[in-house]
């Protein structure tokens, strides 16, 4: 992900791991990574609290 692609999407936008790091989600590879808006993150991680 290069710096412009994160300055251009992560306006209103919330960098998500698909798979946490505390369940053995990849920290670093960009295939673990989805940008969200925040109603969407609020939604996904709602199902881990």
């Amino acid at each position: 992900m290069s710096v412009q692609d994160t300055a251009s999407r992560s306006k209103g936008m919330e960098l998500l791991d698909i798979k946490p790091i505390a369940v053995g989600g990849d920290p670093v590879s960009l295939e673990n990574k989805v940008w969200l808006t925040r109603q969407q993150h609020f939604e996904v991680v709602r199902f881990w609290n």
